[in-house]
């Protein structure tokens, strides 16, 4: 028998009291990039809080509500945790911080593109792709768009700051995904341009979605919750077209043409 390491990075979560407050702070990033705590490991920090396992509770409690999943809590002895809690967690080494959308409220320049995505259906017919509240009360930006029940696709370069969300199929984009930008699907995502931003795919569970670009300059890449950042792409890839594909629970690039 073998046993075998890997090594993840998790996202750790502090909550403060009054965590009405803290809950709200979570809500408005799940609003602007709903795709943001999909299948990320997150551990709860509460080292130094003395927090009583009944506020414990509530607190993992409100986080399943919102489907966000803890893996582990640092600071709480295991002995002080109930049944069906996640394990105690110590020790960790701290990576760099992970970008959150912004809080300031967005210039019309930069809106998200959950904001508001117009499409066409076959027929021709306008209708709202996607639609969501905008808590920053930023006006909605129209994106030229053709759709159908599976797929969307933008006939614009997606600008920096700007997100498409698309979780009941695939996106296309006829152009560049620029830096900073985000572009998340239920399942592929084709890019007939520089991908240079985030590019999440099959975030419903597809774990058949693929990635293709023009020329791979990606921030990072996910499908199906596995991802890697730029440091971690294989090599031969970068500034090439590419396609990124899942296989064995890795995800595997290669080169086109």
């Amino acid at each position: 028998m073998k046993f075998k390491g890997k090594s993840f990075i998790a996202i750790v979560l502090t909550p403060d009291p009054p965590y009405e407050a803290w809950f709200k702070e979570i809500d408005r990033i799940v609003a602007r990039s709903p795709g943001f705590f999909i299948d990320r490991p997150i551990i709860l920090d509460v080292r130094g809080q003395k927090i009583a396992i009944e506020d414990l509770e509530t607190v993992l409690s409100a986080m399943a509500d919102r489907s966000i999943r803890v893996m582990g809590i640092d600071g709480v002895a295991g002995t002080r945790l109930k049944p069906g809690m996640p394990p105690s967690f110590s020790g960790g080494r701290l990576t760099s911080e992970v970008p959150v959308p912004d809080a300031q409220e967005p210039q019309p320049d930069t809106a998200p593109l959950t904001s508001s995505v117009k499409a066409k259906d076959k027929a021709g017919n306008g209708a709202a792709r996607s639609k969501a509240a905008d808590p920053a009360g930023a006006a909605a930006q129209t994106v030229p768009a053709v759709a159908d029940s599976r797929s969307i696709l933008i006939t614009e370069p997606v600008r920096s700051g700007q997100r498409i969300l698309h979780p009941g199929g695939d996106v296309t984009v006829v152009g560049s995904v620029s830096s900073g930008a985000e572009v998340i699907a239920g399942g592929s995502i084709h890019v007939y341009g520089a991908l240079r931003g985030r590019a999440l795919a099959g975030v419903s569970g597809n774990g058949g979605a693929r990635i293709f670009c023009s020329r791979l300059d990606a921030e990072l890449v996910s499908i199906n919750g596995l991802y890697k950042v730029a440091d971690d792409f294989e090599g031969g890839v970068m500034n090439a077209p590419a396609q990124i594909r899942c296989e064995d629970e890795t995800l595997v690039f290669e080169k086109l043409g």
